[in-house]
C-alpha cells in the first residue's frame, strides 16, 4: 500500500525550477479570470459554497457573519476573510468530515500558531468561497464603495464649493486670500448676498470697448482673458428693483412720497481709473448702460441682478457692464472659513439708507 504523504508536507510549496521560472501572471488577466469564475459562482451570500467541491491544495476563503462563531473560528485557528491553503480533507461525504488548512501567506504576528496546520469540520465553517470568487467579489464591492464615494462627491460639488478671494475688490468684508463656502442658490440671492458667478460677456465686451481694449486692440495685443474665472460681488438690486449709478455709487430707488425719494444705497466708491470705462458707468438712471429711458428700463428684468464690489476703487462690476444674468450665477458665499482669524459670516455690506441722493454719505 502507498504511504500517503503527511498534511505538512502537502502543504509546503513547490520550489523546483519550472515553477521558479513561471512569468507573473497579468493582475488584469487574473482579474478578468476570477470575474469568470464569479461570474458561475455569484457573489457574496449567492456565491456558492465549495465546501463538497474542494480538494487538496484548493486555495480557500471561510466566510461567517455570526460574530459568536467568527470568534469560535478563530480560537481554532480560522480567521474569516483569510485566505486557506487546504493540506488535507475528509474525500467522503459525511455530516462530521474534517478538513486541514493553513494560511496560505505570512498572517500578523498575533494571528500567527504553532499549530498550523488546523484541523476543523467543514461545516464549522457557514461558506467556504474559492479564492477567484472571494477575489472577484472584493473588487466589486471595492469599485460599488468608490463608485458611491465618487458620486457623493460630485453631489457636494455640485452644490458646493470653496474660492479663494483673488483681489481687493471686496474688501474691508473679504480680504485677498480669505478662503470663503459657496453654496449653490436654491432660492434667488437677496439685496446683501455675496455672488459667485462666471464672467458674463457682457465684461468681456466692457474690457474690449474701454480705452485700455481699444488701445490694445489699435496695437494687435491681446488683452487679458475672463474665461476660466469666477468672480465674488454683493449683490445690489434684485428683479424689479429701480436700480441707477449716482456719483460711482449704485443705488436701488426705494419710494418716493411727492417730491422726496428714498434710496438705498451701495457706497462703494469711485473707480481707480474712471476715464477707462464710459461715463455712463458712474452716472445713470438705469441699471443698462446705453438704454433710452423710459419707465420699465431703470428696472432689473426677471432673472437680471446689479451686483458690485464693496470696494468699487478696485471692482469692474455692474456699473460697467451691466446686469448680471440668472445663467452665469452659481450661488452665493456665506462664511469665511480660512484664515482662523477671519472665519465666520461674511460681513454686510457698506449700504446706506437715504433721503435724495448725493456724494455723500448722509
Amino acid at each position: 500500500m502507498l504511504q500517503m504523504p503527511s498534511a505538512r508536507q502537502r502543504a509546503l510549496p513547490e520550489t523546483n525550477d519550472e515553477a521558479a521560472e513561471q512569468p507573473p501572471k497579468n493582475i488584469f488577466n487574473t482579474l478578468r479570470s476570477n470575474f469568470k469564475t464569479a461570474a458561475g459562482d455569484g457573489f457574496g451570500t449567492k456565491a456558492r459554497n465549495v465546501a463538497d467541491t474542494m480538494k487538496i491544495d484548493d486555495i480557500v476563503v471561510p466566510l461567517c457573519s455570526n460574530l459568536e462563531k467568527r470568534q469560535s473560528l478563530a480560537e481554532s485557528g480560522v480567521y474569516p476573510g483569510v485566505e486557506y491553503k487546504i493540506c488535507d480533507i475528509d474525500t467522503e461525504q459525511r455530516a462530521d468530515r474534517s478538513v486541514t488548512i493553513r494560511p496560505a501567506y505570512p498572517l500578523r504576528d498575533y494571528l500567527e500558531r504553532s499549530d498550523w496546520p488546523v484541523t476543523i469540520e467543514v461545516a464549522d465553517v457557514p461558506l467556504w468561497l474559492a479564492k477567484a470568487t472571494y477575489e472577484a467579489g472584493t473588487a466589486v464591492g471595492t469599485l460599488m464603495l468608490a463608485g458611491t464615494y465618487l458620486s457623493v462627491a460630485a453631489l457636494l460639488a455640485s452644490f458646493i464649493r470653496v474660492a479663494v478671494v483673488p483681489s481687493e475688490s471686496m474688501e474691508p468684508a473679504l480680504l485677498p486670500g480669505d478662503v470663503v463656502l459657496v453654496t449653490r442658490s436654491i432660492l434667488p440671492p437677496r439685496s446683501g448676498d455675496v455672488a459667485f458667478f462666471n464672467p458674463p460677456r457682457e465684461l468681456d465686451e466692457a474690457i474690449a470697448n474701454s480705452k485700455v481694449g481699444r488701445a490694445a486692440a489699435a496695437e494687435n495685443v491681446q488683452v487679458v482673458s475672463t474665461k476660466g474665472k469666477q468672480f465674488l460681488k454683493r449683490v445690489v438690486g434684485v428683479p424689479g428693483d429701480r436700480v441707477g449709478v449716482f456719483n460711482s455709487n449704485p443705488y436701488v430707488l426705494l419710494e418716493c412720497t411727492g417730491d422726496e425719494c428714498t434710496y438705498k444705497v451701495d457706497r462703494t466708491g469711485e473707480y481707480s481709473r474712471p476715464d477707462v470705462f464710459a461715463d455712463e458707468s458712474w452716472n445713470r438712471i438705469s441699471p443698462t448702460i446705453n438704454t433710452n429711458i423710459d419707465e420699465e428700463s431703470d428696472r432689473l428684468h426677471r432673472g437680471e441682478y446689479f451686483v458690485a464690489g464693496d470696494n468699487g476703487f478696485r471692482s469692474v462690476d455692474s456699473r460697467v457692464w451691466g446686469p448680471l444674468k440668472q445663467k452665469y450665477l452659481f450661488g452665493t458665499a456665506k462664511w469665511v472659513i480660512f484664515p482662523a482669524n477671519h472665519f465666520g459670516p461674511i460681513q454686510p455690506g457698506p449700504f446706506t439708507i437715504e433721503k435724495g441722493l448725493s456724494s455723500e454719505p448722509h
